[in-house]
């Protein structure tokens, strides 16, 4: 057959056959496109409402962020604002007796505004020649600490006074060591150079060790005397206003300077860092926080505004303005996951979509009954269709085997072939056969098998007790047996193993043949159609063999004389008759002539197979070990492995008498160890065995060391035996057989035909007796 051909069937219906499909594809399809349709509608809502949803949650998000930086713009002026009034309070007081004169009116403007205005820390009043006065809160409640350095003149003296709350003096220290200089601070540097209020940069409080900022005012006073006003505000209240705004879920808002040092953030842990032994303020890119960074960056190149940038796949929403602090170019940044405005629509849609999945669930179910309903109404009118067939099929086979009425006379010995075919092909089956129960339901003789796809018919076949015990007991008790994998079922397991894996069946159906009141036969069917009426048909034809096998011999046959029955009408292989043909002479041949030989053949069937790993090797290893253990034991002169072959012989020397028995024996124990090892590997058993009793040639070849090596008729014999042997089974010849049969356990297995010998029966060895 050329490559492109192909095989069509025209044994069936093709026009129904796609009237069924196309109706098969509507009954589906219809109720499928339907489900489609509702899925797609309710994912269009529900991609819709998230995007307008989402939508609007952003737009209420912007008006939010716009009045979150209003709010903290004015907590920001409303925080720094009083320093810089008190500041211009303080020096309007202080202008003409300054802090040399009369420091009296300092403190108590000073103590006043420090319990009226809780961000101011402390008051600063520096003289240019270094005198300097500082008033802070006190450990007395209500009271005040005075710091008073007198510079100028000499000597250096630094003293601290505290108060109480009536004014009173409670306590003077003396701090020799205090070298704080008031003329190197910033504030004070920053004052000298403008006329307005001057507000430092971030910095760590000399007194306190914590971050703040200080507004500074020059003034002059009549005499040329040149004075600065101070006014200490720590950054840790407005940190902690920070940290209460509520900005989604988890936004965060801070205060940074034009060169992104921090001035406010929730956390004041974080604002500063340890640099060189000192404490400075943290910038932006110092907190190793991503999205920080991230939006200040954007903020550097697209400068203040609002957007939408994504960090690690989230997207955040950033927000950077300006605020309107005078004398100070400070900028308020936000940072808030998008989801913390929009997470509500997703989980609404979330929601949403749950509730719709049981509308999706009670479509689909409705379009399920619908296909189901569908396709049972076209099942059950195509199962009307198919009995009328089957009926008129089983009719017409009744009708044929009406005619044959020799089928069912008990004392024809005529292969029932007509009833096997009429049986395959009415029910569909590989394999259809029926069998006779002999010997008290020890043996079942096959009186005709039937293989539908090739045509061909085999008799004579027998299956003992010792090989199917649990099939024999069931179909003796009278058991229908019925079974979809028959490897599976603990009664068809053996029937599975000797004879139905070799043709690849599967399934089987047994019927009991009763005549009498007893099992008399058995007729069956593998891999027949499942419906019932083939089913039907098989008990019918059982009732009608019935007829057949009433009268059932009396004795069992000898399974001898049953197998060879017709071997003498068969020629005899002579190997001297061969040489005469040819004009030879054994005493020509410079090779020595075995008449006697038994040699066995094990041919592996799957090169992949024996190359599999197990135990650390593979199983070619383990077969090797085990023929050479095997060929040891059971005293084998010949064992060699080619290839894919193993090659044993025995009865080389014409004293050796036993060498078929040795060769049957390793032939067993070589079947059952490797079908061991093939299990272990969870494999199915990859070879075949041939025997075959004869002539052989033999002799040394070779160059130091010469090998021993025998061919001829025995060992080509014994090859074609493994070759159309069963899987994992010992096929053997009639001369085998002749020599074997009285020890071990045969069954025959069919007609092998030899070049110049003609046709000659095969046996299956099954084991010893």
């Amino acid at each position: 057959m050329a490559a492109g051909e192909q095989v069509v069937d025209i044994g069936g219906d093709a026009l129904a056959g796609v009237v069924r499909r196309r109706r098969a594809l509507l009954r589906i399809g219809l109720p499928l496109v339907g489900v489609g349709l509702v899925i797609g509608a309710i994912l269009t809502i529900a991609v819709y409402s998230y995007r307008a949803n989402s939508a609007g949650a952003l737009a209420l998000s912007s008006d939010l962020l716009d009045n979150l930086e209003s709010r903290i713009s004015l907590q920001v002026a409303a925080y720094l604002d009083p320093a810089a009034r008190t500041a211009v309070l303080a020096r309007d007081i202080v202008r003409d007796g300054g802090v040399t004169d009369d420091r009296r009116l300092a403190e108590v403007f000073a103590a006043s505004a420090l319990r009226r205005i809780p961000q101011i820390t402390d008051y600063s009043f520096a003289a240019q020649g270094g005198n300097y006065m500082q008033v802070r809160r006190g450990a007395a409640p209500g009271g005040i600490d005075v710091k008073l350095i007198r510079n100028d003149p000499g000597p250096r003296e630094v003293r601290w006074v505290h108060k109480d709350a009536s004014g009173g003096v409670i306590g003077t220290d003396f701090d020799p060591t205090d070298t704080y200089d008031p003329r190197t601070r910033p504030w004070y540097l920053g004052a000298l150079k403008t006329d307005g209020v001057y507000w430092t940069d971030v910095y760590v409080f000399y007194t306190d060790r914590a971050p703040g900022i200080t507004a500074g005012l020059r003034y002059v006073a009549d005499d040329g005397r040149v004075f600065v006003i101070g006014v200490d505000i720590t950054l840790k209240t407005l940190s902690n206003f920070l940290a209460s705004l509520q900005i989604g879920k988890t936004g965060r808002a801070m205060i940074v300077d034009s060169t992104g040092h921090l001035i406010a953030f929730p956390d004041p842990d974080r604002m500063l860092l340890q640099k060189d032994n000192q404490l400075v303020a943290a910038r932006v890119d110092e907190l190793n926080d991503p999205v920080i960074t991230a939006a200040w960056d954007r903020y550097r190149i697209e400068g203040t505004g609002r957007r939408l940038i994504d960090v690690d796949g989230i997207r955040q929403i950033s927000m950077v303005e300006a605020l309107p602090v005078e004398g100070r170019d400070w900028r308020v940044m936000i940072v808030v996951p998008e989801a913390d405005f929009t997470g509500f629509v997703l989980a609404n849609n979330h929601t949403g979509l749950a509730m719709s999945v049981v509308v999706i669930v009670l479509v689909v179910l409705f379009a399920l009954l619908l296909v189901r309903q569908g396709l049972r109404a076209d099942r059950a009118a195509r199962l009307v269709l198919d009995r009328g067939a089957a009926i008129g099929r089983q009719s017409a086979a009744f009708a044929t085997l009406a005619t044959e009425a020799g089928l069912f006379d008990p004392g024809s010995r005529t292969p029932p072939r007509r009833l096997t075919e009429t049986l395959g092909e009415v029910t569909g089956a590989r394999r259809a056969a029926v069998w006779r129960l002999l010997g008290a339901g020890a043996l079942l003789r096959c009186e005709d098998s039937y293989e539908r796809e090739s045509g061909g018919h085999v008799a004579a076949m027998e299956l003992s007790r010792e090989e199917i015990p649990q099939f024999l007991a069931a179909l003796a008790a009278g058991e229908e047996i019925d079974v979809a994998d028959a490897a599976a079922d603990r009664r068809t397991a053996g029937l599975h193993r000797v004879l139905m894996h070799p043709l690849g069946s599967r399934s089987l159906f047994c019927v009991p043949v009763r005549a009498q009141d007893r099992v008399v036969g058995a007729v069956w069917v593998e891999d027949a159609h499942p419906d019932a009426g083939a089913h039907d048909f098989v008990r019918a034809v059982a009732n009608m063999v019935a007829l057949r096998m009433a009268e059932a011999p009396s004795a069992m046959p000898a399974r001898a004389e049953m197998a060879v029955s017709g071997a003498g009408d068969l020629p005899v292989r002579s190997f001297t008759a061969e040489l005469a043909l040819r004009g030879l002479q054994t005493e020509a041949l410079a090779a020595e002539v075995f008449p006697a030989v038994a040699v066995a053949v094990l041919r592996f069937t799957d090169p992949a197979a024996i190359a599999t790993r197990i135990s650390e090797s593979a199983i070619a290893d383990h077969v090797a070990c085990a023929l050479q253990e095997i060929g040891h034991a059971c005293q084998i002169p010949y064992l060699k492995l080619v290839g894919q072959d193993a090659i044993a012989a025995a009865g080389i020397d014409a004293t050796d008498t036993d060498g078929p028995a040795r060769i049957a024996a390793f032939a067993l124990e070589a079947r059952d160890r490797l079908a061991a090892v093939f299990e272990d590997a969870d494999l199915n058993p990859a070879f075949r065995i041939g025997i075959d009793c004869g002539i052989a040639i033999g002799s040394a070849v070779g160059r130091g060391p010469r090998l021993f090596n025998l061919w001829g008729e025995a060992p080509r014999t014994a090859d074609a035996m493994a070759v159309s042997a069963p899987q994992g089974g010992i096929q053997v010849t009639e001369a085998a057989y002749n020599r074997l049969r009285q020890h071990y356990l045969f069954r025959p297995r069919g007609s092998f035909y030899l070049p110049r010998v003609g046709a000659a029966r095969t046996f299956i060895l099954a084991g010893r007796l």
